[in-house]
């Protein structure tokens, strides 16, 4: 049996990194014709765009891996049934729900380093990638980091440690100073969120240095102008889909204690679960699919059936998710409905077999 499940995982593995190599590839084809109207503008040049785009790759790559584990399933299990070496496995007694398990059992082991890629690595080079755009194209930003980003507005700096949206920041801090460099006035807020072309800043603490003394004051609302827009800040925010668990978890926290709407990043954060969770269930129904319907059709119509179940299953998660925010549903509920419905079809189709 051990040899069978060694067998049958070389074959998924395989086919699930050329089809891991086939959709990564298009994405990256697509975000490079995306980038090209870009590249021209301040210092954004032709090198920039590709280290951009190699950056941001592995965000990719952990997104895609769902689709990339159905479509490669499907052809490295439907070149074992073109073989005849399924149906040789199962006269040797090997049952469909055996097959099964050794194709979850290869799932995991995949999934230990696609899971490492997307929460280790993916962050921390999406946020870099995210940085070199943003010092290439506009010279405002001076740095951005896990911390935050900092901009400089004639004598104002500017740091907001959490970019929520791309109206809104958290946790903002702006330093003014003298023409000579003397700090006049540091500004503290929980929240600012642009409106009519002013930072609308929410429970605000200033302090003002002078000669001999610090005057410090609290208001609940404060209004200031500043080049900070937020077309700037649709350049340099990081999506929620795109943080690492640990970066959301703590995002939340933050909103919770200061009373600010967590919605969008508790989808974000069970989405970061439910990844692994549909690269399982896409595995697993890719076995009925060879062993029924799929089974005499040829490698290429196995890849096209492949992706348009994968592009389905994420087209159907995405509304299922708006509709959630939208409507108010259990964010949990919400992201686990379409990997629920799609395992009980696979459920369904194998005990059809």
């Amino acid at each position: 049996m051990k040899i069978l499940d060694r067998y049958i995982a070389a074959a998924v593995t395989t086919g699930t990194l050329v089809a891991l190599l086939i959709v990564v590839g298009l994405d990256v084809f697509f975000n490079v014709i995306a980038q090209l109207d870009n590249v021209g503008r301040e210092n954004y040049t032709l090198m920039t765009l590709v280290q951009f785009v190699v950056l941001i790759t592995p965000q990719s790559m952990y997104q895609l891996f769902p689709m990339a584990a159905l479509l490669g399933s499907l052809m490295g299990m439907g070149g074992l049934s073109a073989n005849s070496e399924l149906i040789a496995m199962r006269a040797g007694g090997l049952s469909i729900w055996r097959i099964i398990r050794s194709v979850l059992q290869t799932g995991v082991l995949m999934l230990v380093v696609a899971v490492f890629v997307g929460e280790v690595i993916a962050p921390v080079a999406e946020r870099e990638g995210q940085q070199l755009r943003t010092a290439a194209m506009n010279r405002g930003i001076t740095f951005l980091s896990s911390r935050g980003l900092w901009v400089r507005d004639e004598n104002l700096y500017i740091n907001a440690r959490k970019v929520l949206t791309d109206n809104t920041l958290a946790d903002l801090t702006v330093y003014e100073f003298h023409d000579d460099g003397r700090l006049k006035v540091v500004t503290q807020a929980v929240e600012a969120r642009y409106k009519d072309g002013q930072w609308i800043m929410r429970d605000v603490s200033q302090s003002e240095f002078t000669t001999d003394r610090v005057l410090v004051r609290h208001d609940e609302r404060l209004a200031r102008e500043s080049s900070l827009t937020p077309e700037l800040l649709g350049i340099v925010s990081l999506k929620p889909e795109n943080m690492s668990i640990r970066d959301i978890a703590r995002f939340m926290t933050y909103l919770e204690e200061n009373g600010l709407d967590t919605g969008q990043y508790q989808y974000a954060f069970w989405g970061r679960f439910m990844t692994p969770f549909a690269a399982l269930v896409m595995l697993f129904i890719s076995v009925p699919f060879v062993f029924g319907s799929l089974r005499s059709v040829s490698a290429g119509q196995r890849v096209f059936i492949g992706m348009l179940v994968g592009f389905g299953f994420y087209l159907i998660s995405q509304v299922v998710n708006q509709m959630g925010q939208v409507f108010g549903f259990n964010p949990l509920l919400t992201v686990m409905l379409p990997g629920v419905v799609f395992l009980l079809f696979g459920i369904r189709a194998v005990r059809q077999l």
